[in-house]
């Protein structure tokens, strides 16, 4: 049996399943279906990236008066306004001093630039053994081998490898078990470690507080970077403008991307902090770092990023999601009293809901399929029900998004 999306090959999706749904508008929090049905979109975008909603002319007009203007440009030590224009207005409100932007086209992108550009830290201080990686069980870091190699969701590498060697991964949010890690495979191999400041798309698991601290003191003291993964977590998602800002953590390196654009266009970046930078600086004008991206710091993705910047302040959309963030963490702790639900969790404007059936999979799809029916779109995972609406969401959509789940749920019994 065929998806139906002919010569369309979809990324992970089953070319064998049942008929894939064609999405062929989106108009504010609502996407329209080839059927016309309406879609209360609390996933912003299926991957929590569309933070700003769908259907934003102005970001559309930006883009295409760009587009005339100037469509592309040479790489090769050249640059062109824009993209100097968004590197300092991302700077500009990154924690502490990660203020060197590196662009990209994808969250996968930068997580790559991230870790390449650790590993070429070390080598220009001297300290080339430093090339392994310690990561978190249930972390993601994109789909590219690095992401795969220092992700810790097994399923997303099992099909791949040999992958990249010197990656490790410590159960999640346990300090003394990153500490016995670092110290056990000696700090001295080991460039950095990489963590999601609130993990998302392995489960929504926030952090205890006082851990990502921790974990930077564990770093300082061992010699080893940080590089914190804000893909999900940056631009506005846990009610602060980076994850580092809501965790008082400053990281050597970030990675941003999703948020980024609100995904009006693919854009990625990987953000590195003064100490970092410049260690690559060389006066006698060599390229210091061989690294880029056919579309690095696109134009038109950069004026994108400006519109989105300028509308997040505009329309105070951090505090939006920080006011309603709580809302929706306040809601959804009301269905942990169904007796299909394990467990409920969430920060800011995440949340999970964790089914504890025999077969949750199972559970979880059919659950999923009938909240669609309803009129919302929340994200099925293995065992979970995903909810991360755009950051312009409102309190009375979060109400309609969990009274669908709960109505749903309770129908399932």
């Amino acid at each position: 049996m065929s998806n139906e999306t002919g010569a369309l090959w979809m990324p992970f999706t089953s070319a064998g399943g049942r008929p894939s749904p064609v999405i062929v508008a989106g108009e504010g929090h609502c996407l329209i279906d080839s059927e016309g049905a309406r879609l209360l979109d609390a996933t912003a975008g299926g991957v929590a990236c569309v933070i700003l909603g769908h259907g934003r002319t102005e970001i559309a007009d930006a883009v295409a008066a760009q587009l005339g203007e100037l469509e592309y440009h040479c790489l090769f030590g050249y640059a062109h306004p824009r993209a100097m224009e968004l590197a300092e207005a991302v700077a500009a409100r990154t924690p502490g001093d990660l203020n060197h932007v590196f662009f990209g086209n994808s969250g996968s992108e930068a997580v790559e630039t991230a870790l390449k550009i650790a590993r070429a830290y070390w080598r220009r201080v001297g300290q080339g053994a430093k090339t392994g990686f310690v990561s978190l069980r249930r972390g993601y870091h994109g789909m590219n081998f690095g992401g795969i190699s220092v992700g810790g969701l097994t399923e997303n590498r099992s099909g791949f490898g040999p992958l990249l060697p010197g990656c490790t991964q410590v159960p999640a949010h346990d300090i003394a078990a990153l500490e016995r890690e670092l110290t056990y495979r000696d700090p001295t191999t080991i460039a950095a470690v990489i963590m999601e400041p609130a993990q998302a798309a392995g489960g929504v698991f926030p952090p205890p507080e006082g851990y990502l601290a921790d974990v930077r003191t564990v770093c300082d003291r061992h010699d080893v970077l940080l590089i914190l993964d804000e893909v999900v977590c940056g631009f506005g998602r846990l009610g602060h403008w980076f994850g580092g800002h809501r965790y008082g953590v400053v990281a050597d390196i970030m990675t941003v991307a999703k948020g980024l654009t609100s995904a009006y266009i693919p854009m990625g970046a990987a953000i590195a902090g003064a100490r970092v930078h410049e260690a690559f600086v060389d006066p006698a004008g060599a390229i210091e770092f061989m690294h880029g991206y056919t579309y690095s710091g696109h134009p038109a993705a950069c004026v994108a990023g400006l519109k989105v910047i300028e509308i997040i302040e505009r329309e105070g959309v951090v505090e939006n999601s920080r006011e309603v963030g709580a809302h929706l963490q306040q809601r959804v702790r009301s269905l942990a009293a169904h007796p299909l639900v394990s467990e409920v969790r969430g920060e800011g404007m995440l949340a999970a809901v964790e089914l504890g059936t025999e077969d949750p999979h199972t559970t979880v799809a059919e659950a999923q399929r009938r909240i669609q029916k309803a009129g919302v779109l929340v994200r099925a995972q293995e065992d979970h029900l995903g909810i991360y609406p755009p950051l312009t969401f409102s309190a009375t959509e979060i109400d309609t998004v969990i009274e669908v789940v709960d109505n749903v749920l309770a129908g399932l019994v």
